[in-house]
């Protein structure tokens, strides 16, 4: 059997990635955003992380990273949280991730987060990506919310994703149990997001697996 090839991770400015137009992908192909010619689907970028949030729970976590030209969300759920534990606002970090749309946003979801403590990779990742094209300019930028806004709109969201996923299963169950597969594919996430997903759901006691592969709603 042939083993699928890792994609090599594109160093990138985050502009690039707003500025883009997002396409989801079917199956093995990976979704990905155009900008300039360029596809990217795995990316590494560096910056600084100007906010974080972690559900009481611990089932969703997210930090937000400014790369001096933009800034975007990283998104973790159920056993990929611990990836941002140890995480803190101000860390420069140097971030692997895949593209990823939700509800019209663009962000990532991590695979690789190192806190950097040498200022020197910040350097070379800036003379090897060059000039930034399509950067916010300083009028443009966003304005400034508070922490706690902010957290109650990273909580928000997280609880939308979640709601969606659980009204799905209450839609998609004829009473035997709604197909796990079925909710995946319905669920306009990637697979591996769905099912992080799915287990904040059954960590939480939210939904219950009656048997393998089906899903009830309590």
């Amino acid at each position: 059997m042939q083993l699928k090839q890792r994609e090599i991770a594109k160093r990138t400015w985050v502009c690039n990635l707003m500025k883009g137009s997002y396409t989801k992908s079917q199956g093995w192909t990976p979704s990905f955003i155009e900008h300039n010619g360029e596809k990217y689907s795995r990316v590494a970028i560096v910056g600084s992380v100007v906010s974080k949030f972690v559900s009481e729970d611990s089932n969703y976590a997210s930090i937000t990273i400014d790369d001096g030209t933009e800034t975007i969300r990283l998104k973790a759920f159920g056993p990929d949280v611990p990836k941002l534990k140890d995480i803190f606002v101000g860390s420069l970090v140097r971030c692997f991730g895949k593209v990823r749309q939700w509800s019209d946003e663009i962000y990532l979801m991590p695979e690789i987060v190192h806190v950097i403590t040498d200022p020197n990779w910040l350097i070379m990742h800036k003379l090897q990506l060059g000039n930034p094209s399509g950067a916010v300019k300083p009028e443009e930028s966003k304005p400034q919310v508070s922490e706690q806004a902010a957290a109650e709109v990273l909580k928000s969201d997280a609880l939308d994703m979640q709601k969606e996923i659980f009204d799905l299963i209450k839609e998609l169950d004829s009473g035997l149990g709604a197909d796990m597969d079925i909710v995946i594919s319905k669920s306009g996430l990637s697979e591996e997001e769905a099912k992080n997903i799915l287990f904040s759901l059954l960590k939480s006691g939210d939904i219950y697996e009656p048997k393998k592969g089906k899903l009830r709603a309590l």
